[in-house]
């Protein structure tokens, strides 16, 4: 690139576009108006720019990034603003780094002169989210924006993807570049594959009698689903996709037992109960898979390209740092293979339960909500969820026909995360169409962003499953407090009841459509479900129509989240439905 009269905001989108950046989400502010300057000069000229999306807040932004980077498997890019437009970024920073996703933070700082003078708008970017991201940098010196910008984008894609943050001061995007400084020598020698574990793991694995893989989100950011199949085929082994791992393996595999954990499937943890050998690739053991008791009887070995999660929770008996697809690769071509057709015999029958029945009422069941949307979809929707019970019902119920599909908020478990995610991944992957299940309290968090769905002409489908509570709380208020609740229902009167079709007259904007000659009026259609006799043919309507649409679905307020396992309980302890079958 040229360095000629370049300022830092030029260098900015030049490289941003030299790495293929073809979308920002973000807002303005004062530290960051050069950025935009830059850009609205380059669309006046007819020059190319990412595209930007204005969302309403920034944590819908930082969301939108999330959501594109787990649809499209490409980084993500969130832009705000210094002071409380980059803190407005620290949940989804976090939400980022405990899913590990690719992402990138550019927040607006500063001057570099006025660091540490407590100045409008400062804050430590740096030091705040030190602890929630793969890296951070603060650039005060336009001579290394462009190799800091470069180095960043690599680090959130490479290894064990996560969010990197770049603050920038203001002065730096204003500054002209005269010679730029030469990259930092940074280098670290890569983990050299272990052959020997790697046999000795694979040995395990094929002398087990009950063995079981669990494969975690590392499957799906490495794209090694097809080889996880092909390895559970050769080592004739059942499979737990964690929850960032949905989708890594169709339903229909005989070896696919679904999710695992405190709301996994039946045959799941029934098999992990069971097992006596488990192999994990690519995926952590948190509190929510590794319940109480959880490694006692079998041996534990793990596989990742972060040795930082050996051993980190559960202590193991093998383990190797290594990425998913050298392994996989490497067991396939070993030669190694293995039976176990006393083991797949039961499993079989496990498999059955995996979607347990739920009855009927005269109220919606939102299983079936989600079961009809499968089957209406093939199971191809890029689905997208915000967090509580309306979350869990969609893992458990909506088959997952391929990977990148399921984009939810795991490890940190965000409320809101749902309608900027879902905004993300439409611009990652409009191939699919995108369907938001949401509940009535994670959908109020980031309402807002409807201003940004309808002004983007996005034909997003949202289905908020309305119960009037907040129901995961609510049905642990029921477990451990006698059924005591505390504000927890967003509903104290009948006539309170958070009403979604009164939004379609406030989400109406005047803007101009392609030609610039008119103007057009954009409207997200609302409509309430009621009746469940009529659920598939109203589904069926919402999904024919072309444009975005909110649907206010009325579900049973006593349903519970089934199967379940207790805080501190045991894979035996499952709570279930009446008609399961138990383990023999």
């Amino acid at each position: 690139m040229s360095n000629k009269q370049r300022t830092g905001a030029a260098i900015l989108i030049d490289t941003l576009l030299d790495l293929g950046v073809e979308i920002i989400f973000g807002h303005t502010g004062g530290a960051v108006i050069p950025i935009h300057v830059e850009i609205n000069k380059r669309l006046r000229a007819g020059q190319p720019v990412p595209r930007f999306i204005l969302c309403r807040q920034e944590p819908g932004a930082g969301h939108a990034a999330e959501g594109y980077a787990r649809a499209s498997g490409r980084v993500g890019v969130a832009l705000a603003t210094s002071g409380p437009g980059a803190t407005n970024l620290v949940t989804p920073i976090a939400d980022a780094h405990k899913d590990s996703l690719p992402t990138l933070f550019i927040t607006g700082q500063v001057p570099s002169r006025a660091i540490g003078t407590d100045a409008f708008q400062e804050v430590d970017m740096v030091g705040i989210t030190r602890p929630i991201s793969k890296h951070n940098y603060l650039v005060k010196d336009v001579a290394d924006l462009e190799w800091i910008l470069r180095e960043a984008y690599a680090l959130a894609n490479q290894g064990r993807p996560g969010p990197v943050v770049v603050d920038i001061c203001k002065d730096v995007q204003l500054a002209t570049l005269i010679r730029p400084n030469p990259p930092r020598r940074r280098h670290r020698e890569p983990v050299p594959f272990d052959h020997q574990q790697a046999d000795a793991i694979l040995q395990a694995l094929a002398e087990a009698q009950r063995p079981v893989i669990k494969a975690g989100g590392g499957v799906i950011h490495a794209g090694a689903g097809g080889l996880l199949q092909r390895l559970a085929e050769q080592f004739d082994t059942p499979v737990t996709t964690t929850f960032n791992a949905l989708g890594a393996l169709p339903p229909e595999c005989p070896y696919n037992l679904g999710m695992p954990g405190m709301h996994g499937t039946i045959p799941a943890n029934y098999a992990l109960r069971e097992s006596d050998f488990v192999l994990t690739l690519g995926g952590r053991f948190d509190d929510r898979v590794a319940v109480r008791g959880f490694a006692e009887g079998k041996r534990i070995a793990h596989v990742d390209i972060d040795p930082s999660e050996l051993a980190k929770v559960l202590p193991t008996d093998l383990e190797l740092v290594a990425s998913l697809e050298v392994f996989l690769d490497y067991a396939l071509a070993s030669g190694r293979a293995a039976r176990h057709p006393d083991w797949m015999d039961r499993i079989a029958v496990w498999r059955t339960r995996q979607f347990p029945p739920y009855g009927q009422s005269e109220y919606i069941k939102p299983q079936a909500v989600i079961e009809i949307l499968s089957e209406l979809t093939g199971g191809q929707a890029t689905l997208v969820t915000g967090v509580g019970q309306h979350q869990m019902w969609a893992a458990q119920y909506y088959r997952f026909r391929r990977p990148r599909q399921w984009i939810s908020s795991g490890g940190l478990g965000t409320m809101g995360f749902g309608l900027p995610a879902a905004i993300g991944a439409w611009f990652g992957n409009p191939k699919y169409p995108v369907i938001l299940i949401d509940g009535d309290g994670s959908f109020q968090m980031n309402l807002q962003e409807l201003g940004t769905l309808v002004a983007n002409r996005i034909p997003l489908k949202i289905f908020v499953l309305n119960n009037s509570f907040l129901g995961m709380v609510r049905q642990w208020e029921d477990m451990m407090d006698d059924g005591h609740h505390y504000e927890t229902c967003l509903a104290r009167t009948a006539d309170c009841d958070p009403d979604c079709i009164d939004l379609d007259q406030t989400c109406r904007r005047q803007i101009p459509n392609l030609t610039g000659l008119k103007y057009v009026y954009p409207r997200l259609k609302t409509r309430r479900l009621k009746d469940p006799s009529a659920l598939r043919a109203e589904l069926a309507e919402v999904l024919a129509e072309p444009g975005p649409v909110l649907v206010d679905v009325w579900i049973d307020k006593a349903e519970n989240v089934i199967p379940m396992i207790q805080p501190g309980h045991t894979l035996a302890q499952m709570i279930e439905p009446e008609s399961s079958i138990r383990p023999t």
